[in-house]
């Protein structure tokens, strides 16, 4: 048999010529307890709610990432991101009232274009980047815009953890 042939012969028990020739799927409910068996709805995670604000500082204290995403229900996300190294998880609760001051922080942000930054900050400080009703705004620290500065420094405490009343999760990568 040539190889043409060889070819053809294996190729011709490869399925048919379609969709047509194709199986119809079915259901088959999987065994309790298995890998492919869905989570009991009380097992299920529970959904968050709709972000308020994201807010990223980037290149503070080397090659770091962080991120906080506020929830329109006083939970957080926060995401510190060490390049190479890993990074830190975790969900936050904010304390109370703090919900509350930053709605009005971000109310009083620059009403037109995407820069917080006014005049010339000095080099090397952390860059700012901010998502809020559907704007992008971003910024150099050093050089805040007066009515801006509210609302980066409470969203840059969550950071460090100021008006954070719980850590509810934490998770790590690249950790010993």
């Amino acid at each position: 048999m040539g190889l043409g042939a060889a070819v053809a012969t294996m190729l011709a028990g490869c399925g048919g010529n379609g969709p047509a020739d194709a199986p119809a799927p079915t259901r088959t409910p999987a065994a309790a307890g298995t890998a492919q068996s869905a989570p009991a709805a009380s097992e299920a995670p529970a959904a968050k709610a709709a972000e308020l604000v994201y807010f990223q500082r980037q290149g503070e204290g080397g090659a770091t990432l962080d991120t906080v995403s506020v929830r329109v229900d006083g939970t957080a996300t926060y995401d510190r991101r060490h390049g190479g190294a890993g990074g830190r998880f975790k969900e936050l609760v904010l304390r109370r009232g703090q919900l509350a001051r930053v709605r009005r922080a971000l109310a009083a942000l620059p009403k037109q274009g995407s820069s917080l930054t006014r005049g010339s900050p000095p080099p090397g400080g952390a860059q700012y980047l901010l998502r809020y009703g559907g704007r992008t705004l971003t910024g150099r620290q050093g050089g805040i815009a007066p009515s801006a500065r509210p609302a980066v420094r409470l969203l840059d405490g969550y950071l460090q953890g100021d008006g954070v009343r719980k850590v509810t999760r934490e998770t790590r990568t690249n950790s010993p």
